[in-house]
């Protein structure tokens, strides 16, 4: 065994913390005055997009302009889809108590609503509640825009349907019944954790196999044990990369080695980039990185960007998605471009 050979499997091993440091501290390397975008002709991922139009995806449904992950945020992304011009919806699932799916970004209800109150505890578990019992929520509660919560205080009756908790299908074929000629993509998150992860990732596989669609879905999880059990158990599903394979990724990408050592399964990276990027000590948007990416055949979709120059510098370095609470924020940008 060579001593690279050697060296690699050191770093898969302890998840690259001693080589971490140093590439985080040497990051402004990376894109050298004169680097430019290289253009993969051959790439047959369908995520990888034309250079300089990145799709923009809906994060959370657009959380900076309506009520995230809500029926009544889906319709206006739609309705004013010439405003905000998304091409790709990101939202997150839990499981319920009774094995529902439902559109939520948390574990609990307490951020978005009315959980504390209605429930009298803090930390009100998606997984403790039947679907039913969670209609009770108004998950307009806490959303706040220009200093104001326009749908604070909404109870019982008052509470419109757009504003209860949702379904995953009911989303899905809202989207796909108001989406006209469009095809959407969508990006799945799945929240919940150990085992009720792997049954969220079963009812997720059947929701998306009963409408067709695995093509335009790609789902993701930050838990380990369920993204080993959706890669082991659908491999037909398009998935993101998890954060050791990002961790994995982004070394050989810095060092140029060969990554098909690695036999990726992944289709797309979604990561990080500005403040929350390891507080701005590893740039992940550089030319470098979304080269080496398309290089093999990975799209390199971005969040949460909500920044304009952000919008900008991700596009110019060819970047295949931007996640962002104001899409059309983003949207502008991007067509500025063109």
């Amino acid at each position: 065994m060579s001593l690279i050979s050697i060296l690699k499997n050191i770093i898969h091993g302890i998840l690259a913390v001693v080589v971490i440091i140093p590439l985080a501290i040497t990051m402004g390397a990376d894109d050298k005055e004169g680097t430019k975008v290289e253009i993969n002709e051959n790439a047959t991922n369908q995520y990888i997009t034309e250079y300089g139009n990145p799709d923009i995806s809906a994060h959370r449904s657009g959380a900076g302009v309506a009520p995230q992950n809500t029926l009544m945020a889906f319709e206006m992304m739609l309705e004013e889809n010439d405003t905000y011009g998304v091409d790709t919806y990101e939202f997150d699932v839990s499981l319920t108590a009774d094995g529902e799916l439902i559109v939520l970004h948390n574990l609990t209800y307490d951020a978005t609503s009315n959980a504390v109150e209605e429930f009298g505890h803090e930390n009100v578990k998606a997984s403790e509640l039947t679907f039913e019992e969670a209609q009770v929520l108004n998950m307009g509660e806490n959303f706040e825009i220009n200093g104001e919560y326009p749908y604070r205080g909404l109870r019982g009756d008052d509470i419109p349907y757009n504003l209860r908790v949702a379904k995953c299908e009911t989303i899905i074929d809202y989207i796909e019944a108001n989406s006209g000629d469009k095809d959407f993509n969508y990006i799945i998150e799945i929240k919940s954790t150990g085992k009720q992860g792997r049954q969220a990732a079963d009812k997720l596989y059947q929701i998306v196999s009963e409408r067709n669609m695995k093509d335009r879905v790609i789902w993701a999880t930050f838990q380990p044990d369920v993204s080993l059990y959706m890669e082991n158990t659908y491999p037909d599903m398009p998935r993101s990369a998890g954060i050791i394979e990002v961790l994995q990724f982004y070394i050989y990408a810095r060092m140029d080695w060969d990554l098909s050592d690695l036999d990726v399964s992944y289709c797309a990276l979604q990561i990080p980039y500005g403040d929350s990027a390891a507080d701005g000590l590893i740039n992940l948007g550089t030319k470098k990185v979304i080269n080496y990416a398309h290089k093999n055949n990975i799209a390199v979709q971005y969040w949460t960007i909500n920044d304009a120059d952000d919008v900008e510098y991700l596009t110019q370095n060819g970047a295949d998605c931007i996640m962002t609470d104001f899409p059309d924020m983003a949207s502008q940008v991007v067509n500025s471009l063109n």
